[in-house]
């Protein structure tokens, strides 16, 4: 297999939420996804659930311009998004005209597109602020029951953090004058200790949200193609032993 590109990429506020990765030409675009689940943060292109949150909705790739309309960027890395299954599905050949397109009616880019310039959050929904995130938001149905749940568990979790933080603050704040001589050198050490620790944690944001994203469940298995060759060689003889159709026939509409 191989190797991911090592990134440090620090999100700030108004830039694009994908930085994509030089990879290598790969002849089928199935082979980009790892590359993929390491650059979109192992989280779905439109509607940003990340692995461990969808339980057990799959992530796949999907193609920004359809197959159909732009085969020659099937297999193109920049043409090719991480989604989850359900948002796949709702996009599926989706392909706004040139007119459309003209007056930003066509599908969010996270590695192109500034979020905040196209979503706002407001309460467990998000609102359009352009054509784009108005198109994006109707034709995925990125305000459904699941994702409305999701943001208020978020919301949750930031509540938690925002407290965790104001007890950093509090402790940088503090004066040491006004300390016990005791316990005055101590808190110094901490307090040093605190901004060394915060002034390298931005090398590990990437690291840190990829982890507590990434559901190791859907990872690839090492085992899956030899097991695949044993299933079909034991299907194959059971199908010898009963000739006909194995799978279902479309039947055709009477009128």
């Amino acid at each position: 297999m191989t190797d991911l590109p090592v990134k440090t990429t620090v999100q700030k506020s108004g830039s694009t939420l994908v930085v994509r990765s030089s990879v290598p030409d790969l002849k089928d675009y199935s082979e980009y996804k790892p590359f993929l689940r390491n650059d979109f943060f192992h989280s779905c292109a439109y509607c940003t659930m990340a692995e461990a949150e969808a339980q057990a909705i799959r992530f796949t790739i999907d193609h920004y311009e359809p197959r159909n309309a732009r085969p020659e960027l099937v297999h193109t890395y920049s043409n090719l998004m991480y989604a989850c299954d359900e948002c796949n599905l709702r996009k599926g050949d989706r392909d706004p005209p040139p007119s459309a397109r003209s007056v930003g009616l066509r599908f969010f880019r996270p590695d192109n597109d500034e979020y905040g310039d196209h979503f706002d959050l407001s309460g467990v929904r998000i609102e359009p602020k352009s054509p784009t995130a108005e198109y994006t938001i109707d034709a995925l149905d990125l305000n459904r029951a699941a994702l409305r749940k999701l943001r208020e568990l978020r919301r949750r979790l930031s509540d938690c953090e925002e407290a965790v933080m104001q007890g950093i603050l509090a402790l940088r704040g503090t004066h040491l004058d006004r300390l016990p001589p005791k316990i005055r050198g101590q808190v110094a050490k901490s307090i040093t200790h605190a901004q060394a620790v915060a002034d390298n944690i931005a090398a590990e944001i990437d690291k840190v949200l990829r982890s507590f994203a990434k559901s190791e469940l859907i990872d690839d298995d090492p085992e899956s193609l030899e097991r695949a060759k044993e299933r079909g060689k034991r299907l194959d003889a059971i199908k010898a032993m009963h000739p006909g159709s194995w799978r279902a026939q479309r039947k055709s509409r009477t009128r």
